[in-house]
């Protein structure tokens, strides 16, 4: 080993100390981001697709798994609660529909030199190839033995299995030689933010999540513009805070779906929340009023360019309405026309 005990206890010290002070923004940002929710802003129009929306989702998850595999090591302890308090604070921003692209840039921050490897690490890396494994036996006893029926496709199994042998061949003469090498930690990230992928293709994650930030887009637009009061969506509120708990920490597939069905009683007992077309006639017709506002460069109007934008938006939703569709393509059509809206706005001229 290259480290005597005392050399090992001071570098951790020394990288907590550069965490702390590089992290310690991130609760004050997120008391921020959560008082300006409870003003209920409207959504973003920043879709669940988005780029830094998606990598947030998916880096706070791993770096949950990765703080959770520590917190028995030795002195880790005072630690632990400040990544997982990074990491929940971050999904919250992703999850929120009405978080802004700066708002999702600064929540990345603390992710952009993460992980520490020389924190994580100890006297050695040994405990990575342990979790390797672990992730192994389960993948196996999930496709051989039908531990869940129906939740992995051979390929997945085929793909995830392939991703661990390549972290382990990559790992491998890292671990041998050198307990100190930052590589591991870089590779084992990547693991981590794979696993993430194939945990969402296990369970359904993705659709629950997926529609779940559509209903949260519904109820936001309705709160901002008063349509809602605070009151009616309590028991709403409340079931997603529960969903957003089980998302973060990687759930089984059966507590996630029954935290999803609360979700989905609750929006469904909303006003009008049974019939999404019904509510994206009403955000049809306000957006139509949009096209009244004052044409030109001057300050306080919005150019010409802005109103032809719009109004293609505005013909899009329009069309879907006509045809018909599903409550999910309904609600995506809302945040289409959301962001839509959104972008008009940003288009005015200041001044004014």
């Amino acid at each position: 080993m290259k480290s005597s005990a005392r050399q090992t206890y001071v570098k951790f010290v020394a990288a907590v100390l550069v965490l702390l002070v590089a992290f310690g923004s991130a609760s004050t940002y997120a008391q921020a981001s959560s008082a300006a929710a409870n003003g209920y802003r409207p959504p973003s129009g920043i879709e669940l697709q988005d780029a830094d929306r998606t990598r947030l989702l998916q880096e706070a998850r791993a770096m949950y798994q990765l703080n959770e595999a520590q917190i028995s090591s030795y002195d880790y302890g005072p630690y632990y609660e400040n990544f997982k308090s990074i990491s929940l604070e971050a999904f919250a921003v992703a999850f929120d529909p009405a978080s802004t692209s700066a708002e999702l840039t600064s929540a990345l921050q603390p992710f952009d030199s993460y992980p520490p490897y020389n924190l994580f690490s100890g006297d050695s890396n040994v405990f990575v190839d342990e979790i390797l494994f672990e992730k192994e036996l389960q993948l196996h006893l999930y496709t051989e033995f039908g531990s869940e029926p129906g939740q992995w496709t051979e390929a997945n199994g085929r793909q995830w299995m392939d991703d661990i042998e390549l972290a382990r061949d990559k790992l491998y003469p890292l671990i041998a030689w050198d307990y100190w090498e930052p590589e591991v930690w870089t590779i084992f990230w990547e693991h981590l933010n794979t696993a993430v992928k194939f945990e969402d293709l296990r369970n359904g994650r993705s659709d629950i999540l997926s529609q779940t930030f559509q209903y949260r887009t519904y109820v936001l637009n309705r709160l901002a513009d008063g349509r809602l009061a605070p009151q009616q969506t309590a028991a709403f509120d409340t079931a997603v805070k529960e969903l957003e708990k089980l998302l973060v920490v990687s759930a089984a597939p059966e507590p996630i779906a029954a935290a999803f069905a609360q979700i989905k009683t609750a929006y469904d007992a909303l006003p009008q929340g049974g019939n999404p077309a019904s509510a994206l006639a009403v955000d049809i017709e306000a957006a139509r009023l949009l096209l009244n506002l004052p044409k030109g460069i001057r300050p306080g109007q919005y150019p010409a360019s802005a109103f032809g934008t719009l109004r293609r938006a505005i013909n899009e939703a329009q069309r879907l309405l006509e045809k018909g569709s599903t409550p999910e393509q309904f609600l995506q059509a809302q945040s289409k026309l959301a962001a839509a809206v959104a972008d008009f706005h940003s288009k005015k001229k200041p001044g004014s």
